[in-house]
């Protein structure tokens, strides 16, 4: 992979554009309260030639990793110890705190070095209301899916043993053998399958608001313009909203990214055959595009109506403002109402005002 590092400015510490865009130095200085140690000779050399692109792709990788492998976890262990009566590892509570954290972490992990997308339909998201150069999509999605295939796998590898004894057993009676491949099923800790009594219209639905309803919130939570969440607080506010439609709809079946349901079913199929994909073929498609329009729907609802490319909070001092506000000019924007920072906004005509 080539480095990709015409759209950036690596020398003033850019990263790629998504949930890094909090974390980028508006012109401010770096403060140390003490001496950094040099880095190893053999480091500073590796961090040179090393292609952008790559580390990049590495990283959401990673991230994707932690998500995947938090969420079904949680799933797995849930699922064993309730098959094998052993009270007190898990419910639906437990899997979408896990899930909530997990996206938390991964956005840690990820976000400063490719800008923690970590779903193929915010990388779109990003490409066509945020810039993300549209070269490095297809590298980015491919990146999102081997991290959540691999954090699937290694799921299955830590409770193989105790999956293989339970699908066997339920296989001995057809009774049994048909719930393998359902929410409550071993199978359906990797793969999503919705209940029986659920139609594909309303499970459309349910996946079209919630992820209607995550995309506007990851938007707000990233508007530079948002006061009311702090740069320490971004990735657990969006993994709180996880939280929230994990408790409040998974028990209509809620994908809510590409990268955790492609790469499951292709380890469900892997390991306990084709129903994975054709027990429930409507819902299959469901579940992997929906995100795809409802990302985009839900981004462009924030950008068109809820956002202000010329409006800009900063988190360095007031004066700050100042510079803000001879940018909106050169942009053909007016001054006023426009450059604010958390100062202004407090002290300003009380909470709320964005007088400059």
């Amino acid at each position: 992979m080539q480095a990709q590092r015409e759209h950036l400015n690596r020398d003033q510490g850019d990263v790629e554009v998504g949930a890094a865009n909090l974390l980028q130095n508006l012109g401010g200085e770096a403060k140390h309260a003490a001496h950094l140690p040099e880095p190893p000779r053999w480091l500073v050399n590796w961090e040179r030639r090393r292609p952008t692109l790559l580390i990049e792709c590495i990283a959401e990788a990673v991230g994707v990793f932690f998500y995947v492998y938090a969420g079904l976890g949680a799933s797995a262990s849930f699922f064993v110890s309730s098959a094998e009566k052993v009270a007190g590892f898990g419910s639906l509570l437990t899997i979408g705190l896990c899930y909530a954290f997990g996206i938390s972490f991964a956005i840690i992990v990820a976000a400063p070095v490719s800008g923690g997308h970590l779903s193929p339909s915010f990388t779109l998201a990003f490409t066509v209301f945020k810039g993300f150069p549209i070269r490095k999509v297809p590298y980015y999605i491919l990146s999102q899916l081997i991290g959540g295939f691999l954090a699937a796998l290694c799921v299955y590898g830590v409770y193989k043993q105790q999956l293989v004894a339970i699908t066997a057993a339920m296989r001995e009676s057809p009774t049994t053998a048909a719930a393998i491949f359902s929410p409550s099923g071993p199978a359906g800790i990797f793969a999503l399958f919705p209940g029986p009594t659920q139609g594909a219209g309303y499970l459309f639905l349910n996946e079209f608001i919630a992820n209607i309803f995550l995309s506007i919130l990851v938007f707000s939570v990233l508007d530079a313009c948002n006061f009311f969440v702090a740069l320490p607080s971004a990735p657990f506010v969006i993994g709180l909203g996880y939280f929230v439609i994990i408790n409040g709809y998974a028990l209509n079946s809620v994908s809510l990214n590409a990268a955790r349901d492609v790469p499951g079913r292709m380890v469900c199929a892997a390991f306990f055959g084709k129903e994975c994909y054709s027990g429930y073929k409507a819902y299959t498609a469901i579940a992997a595009l929906t995100t795809f329009p409802a990302s985009l729907i839900g981004a462009g609802f924030h950008t068109l109506f809820m956002s202000d490319s010329a409006k800009m909070i900063v988190n360095h001092p007031p004066s700050m403002a100042d510079q803000i506000s001879v940018l909106n000019e050169s942009r053909g924007f007016p001054a006023m109402n426009r450059a604010i920072t958390r100062e202004t906004v407090y002290h300003d005509n009380g909470l709320g005002s964005t007088k400059s």
